[in-house]
């Protein structure tokens, strides 16, 4: 890939830095900061991604293929866990009762306990797929989405891509991708679901409360924003056909606060094969639990539980202790698995708290390890460039994710590129107590 994209910045917090930027190949990416209490704040391009296609390998074959619903385990009778004091990162492979999984099937119920406790403790419930009608108009894709409660429209400029199709997808946060070339760009405009504040509001007024109105006061941002990304993809699948695109090869890609909402899209959506993570900091791919241990050891203010952005979250998990979580972040990116994901760094902005997220995705990685699947996570925490301007190497990261699980090419995607450890503390056997099991 090349660095032709664009980006604008996000105003930054009283006292922190707000900068733009976005390397990549494709259109412009616009976006806002994660910002916080003295943290250096940075707004970048909000980037969309790529999917992956391809079929499975060892225990998990034929898992990549894409034409799945939007959550394979919607009938699995699971219940959020309950608080109680774990100062490791709690076990992916423990159900909430305590019992182990041993095979990938089990993995479809454990997968959607990990769903139902982040929704629990801090987004709230995103919605069961409502009534979607799909249309386009010229480049314009519109999507009617209509409830018992009434319709709304979301609707997304739709890029052309070049050569013979199907083409992949690249669902953009706001934006066409900055570093994802050769798909067609479908950008996700979240300001039609719900606006974007950094100071924590939200609007009753937004488009996703006309349609459900009883979730006003019920939710955090990330749960209507991946709603919204679940919507543009019900949509995709209408107009399939007209688009020339190919529905197994979809991914989400964003930064900053979009790398979080990027991060709950793939997530929360198993249509998304591959899921580009952009310097997403606190909320993102960083445990909470990591988070803390962090600011306790060294203290550093970095994006936390207890000063992040309670419009994007619940406001009541202000007052949460994060040792006493049933789940942490490492399980939100495990949630991901078998599919394909990638995450990006930056140690240069302090707030991101990048040995959190080091810690937090190495844990995540024992998942795709149980699986036989290590290719399919990576990460790449190159630093010396501007927040969301991503280095030469991370734009090469992500262009062997895209060519292997997007586009069908040989590419090694066994990368992992840490941080510099000066400073840092990057061992992550430290906070898990718990073994890796073989799932058959």
């Amino acid at each position: 890939m090349g660095t032709a994209g664009l980006g604008t910045g996000g105003s930054g917090a009283t006292g922190g830095v707000s900068t733009g930027g976005g390397a990549g190949t494709s259109g412009t990416g616009t976006g806002g900061s994660d910002t916080g209490p003295g943290g250096a704040s940075a707004g970048g391009s909000d980037a969309g991604g790529t999917g992956n296609g391809g079929t499975g390998a060892g225990g998990a074959g034929g898992v990549m293929g894409g034409g799945y619903p939007e959550n394979s385990g919607a009938e699995c009778d699971v219940s959020a866990g309950q608080m109680a004091q774990n100062d490791n990162l709690p076990d992916p492979f423990a159900m909430n009762d305590g019992n182990r999984i041993s095979t990938m099937e089990q993995w479809t119920c454990r997968r959607n306990e990990i769903k139902k406790d982040i929704e629990e403790y801090e987004i709230g419930p995103k919605p069961e797929p409502p009534t979607v009608q799909a249309s386009l108009s010229g480049n314009t894709l519109n999507v009617e989405v209509t409830t018992d409660a009434g319709s709304i429209t979301l609707s997304s400029n739709v890029g052309n891509a070049s050569g013979a199709g199907p083409h992949c997808v690249a669902i953009g946060m706001n934006g066409n991708s900055s570093l994802i070339s050769g798909c067609v760009q479908v950008p996700f405009m979240h300001d039609q679901v719900v606006a974007y504040f950094q100071n924590g509001n939200q609007n009753q007024s937004d488009p996703f409360y006309q349609v459900y109105p009883e979730l006003w006061g019920q939710i955090g941002n990330y749960s209507a924003w991946s709603w919204g990304i679940s919507r543009l993809i019900d949509a995709l699948e209408q107009v399939e056909d007209e688009l020339g695109i190919d529905m197994t090869k979809i991914g989400v890609h964003g930064c900053s606060y979009a790398g979080k909402m990027a991060l709950f899209g793939g997530a929360f959506d198993e249509r998304v094969a591959l899921t580009v993570v952009q310097e997403s900091g606190g909320g993102g791919i960083n445990s909470w639990r990591t988070s803390q241990d962090f600011t306790t050891r060294t203290g550093t203010n970095i994006e936390k539980i207890d000063n992040t952005n309670y419009g994007w979250f619940k406001s009541s998990m202000q007052q949460l202790n994060p040792y006493s979580l049933p789940h942490d972040h490492d399980e939100l990116i495990a949630m991901i698995a078998p599919r394909a994901v990638v995450a990006l760094g930056n140690r240069d902005y302090e707030w991101l708290g990048d040995e959190s997220g080091y810690k937090s995705i190495n844990a995540a990685r024992e998942v795709w390890k149980a699986m036989g699947l290590e290719d399919r996570i990576g990460y790449d925490f190159t630093t010396g460039h501007t927040h969301c301007q991503a280095h030469q190497s991370q734009v090469d990261t992500v262009n062997a994710f895209v060519n292997k699980f997007l586009k069908g090419q040989d590419a090694d995607t066994n990368i992992l590129i840490a941080p510099p450890a000066n400073g840092f503390d990057l061992d992550y056997t430290n906070v898990i107590d718990w073994q890796t099991p073989t799932l058959q």
